[in-house]
């Protein structure tokens, strides 16, 4: 009898859904309720956890790192709960979402500081625009289309790939098993994209998944203090000798006695006769 209240209370406790069916001491571990809540929760997310490419040690730890990240933004009160979404492949943490301001954005890359375990952050933020209700609601057709259409191709047999789309770009994200496979996906995304980019976080074997730059969306620095330009010295350019003049200057005497000299005589008269003639 009492192996029969056993079995009927266990029954019960996995039949819970959602976060009830944690275990108690698990709830202490930041990120670790959402993996267990989603397994346990519902078939679909179990079959999703099943045709994974990753064992599920690694899914288990990618999902407390997720979760740990989604947490610490949902504690912050000056950012949107939907603003930003966090995804964990392998230890990287991925950021896929709109900042409002620089000042917001240093607040994000201080809520994932708190993050431990993770191997790096890659963010894909965007700074937030204007955008209308209706580039909203077709940017939400685009992910359900691209998402029904990589759902209904059956050359796609790894999990569901995560699909966003911010300001018109179509960010994939997932772990997948080859590269033929993440060609086919790249084919109905690119058909999908239009005027937009397709940036693919895809991981398979073949390759270790893309290597994007650690925070694209960068923290701006104070503006330094402009020194003054020194001026540039001028060159020391050599003197130049003046050649002195060797002419003598002939003094004045010596030129009236020089101009006297070469005037004629005057002839001489003897006798009323003019001498020479």
């Amino acid at each position: 009898m009492n192996g029969l209240k056993f079995a009927l209370a266990s029954l019960l406790f996995l039949l819970l859904p959602g976060c009830a069916a944690v275990p108690f001491g698990i709830g202490l571990i930041p990120g670790a309720p959402s993996y267990f809540s989603s397994v346990i929760g519902n078939g679909q997310t179990a079959y999703e956890t099943a045709v994974d490419e990753r064992d599920s040690r690694q899914q288990m730890l990618d999902a407390i790192i997720e979760g740990h990240a989604q947490a610490e933004l949902y504690k912050d009160k000056d950012i949107r709960p939907a603003q930003i979404t966090a995804y964990c492949y392998f230890g990287k943490l991925y950021l896929v979402g709109e900042y409002d301001s620089q000042k917001q954005l240093e607040k994000i890359y201080q809520c994932m500081d708190k993050v431990e375990d993770k191997r790096t952050v890659i963010s894909r933020l965007y700074l937030k625009d204007d955008k209308d209700e209706s580039s909203f609601l077709s940017e939400q057709a685009k992910i359900t289309e691209l998402e029904t259409q990589l759902l209904a191709d059956f050359e796609v047999t790894s999990s569901p790939v995560k699909v966003e789309v911010v300001h018109g770009d179509i960010i994939l994200l997932g772990v997948i098993s080859d590269k033929a496979e993440r060609d086919k996906i790249m084919a109905h995304a690119l058909a999908s994209a239009g005027d937009g980019r397709v940036i693919s976080y895809l991981y398979h074997s073949e390759i270790a998944g893309p290597s994007p730059r650690t925070m694209t969306a960068e923290i701006l620095p104070a503006p330094a203090a402009v020194s003054p330009i020194p001026k540039a010295k001028k060159k020391s350019t050599p003197k130049r000798v003046k050649s002195k003049k060797t002419d003598k200057k002939v003094s004045e005497p010596a030129r009236t006695k020089a101009v006297a000299s070469n005037i004629p005589r005057p002839p001489e008269v003897v006798n009323g006769r003019v001498l020479g003639l």
